[in-house]
């Protein structure tokens, strides 16, 4: 009976005290920008997607593909086969609509977050080269979310440049 208990209660009580993993914690964090750029999107104007400020840097859809495209880089670097049907390096330049925009975030989201899931743990240390250096399986993971809130930013700026309030502005 006392091993039935340990088995039954303690077990699962050693399981529940766990701290996430470091997957679990990229995917937390993916989510929170994916919210966000998803909730920012839904309301931009569609005749304010090709907006920039000025001619040296991306226009609002652009910036948003670029995240994408990153997604699914990142991705790749994590281990995940190539999305079929995905073209990635073409993003800035095609998706131009607001539903391919939203279905390509989605969908990258998606993507780099079940790259990431897939690592086991004794991989996570894995070197990975890089066009910019050569870093762990666990530090692309912070690169990847660092690189999605830097965007982010750059999408929110464009937006209140144009009048549109981030629906979760002042909930925080």
């Amino acid at each position: 009976m006392k091993k039935l208990i340990y088995l039954f209660v303690f077990v699962p009580m050693l399981a529940w005290g766990q701290a996430p993993t470091v997957q679990q914690e990229f995917a937390g964090g993916a989510s929170f920008n994916k919210g966000h750029i998803v909730q920012l999107l839904e309301i931009i104007p569609d005749d304010m997607l090709g907006w920039k400020p000025n001619t040296d840097v991306r226009t609002i859809s652009e910036v948003v593909a670029h995240i994408a495209a990153a997604n699914y880089m990142f991705g790749g670097f994590l281990g995940a086969a190539p999305a079929v049907g995905v073209d990635a390096q073409s993003f800035e330049k095609t998706l131009k609509s607001k539903e391919d925009l939203l279905k390509a975030i989605n969908d990258s989201f998606d993507y780099v977050t079940a790259a990431s899931a897939a690592i086991k743990k004794n991989d996570l240390e894995t070197e990975v080269e890089l066009p910019f250096g050569k870093y762990t399986k666990r530090a692309i993971m912070s690169i990847c979310n660092s690189h999605c809130s830097e965007h982010k930013g750059q999408f929110v700026t464009y937006a209140r440049f144009i009048g549109v309030t981030p629906p979760w502005s002042g909930q925080m």
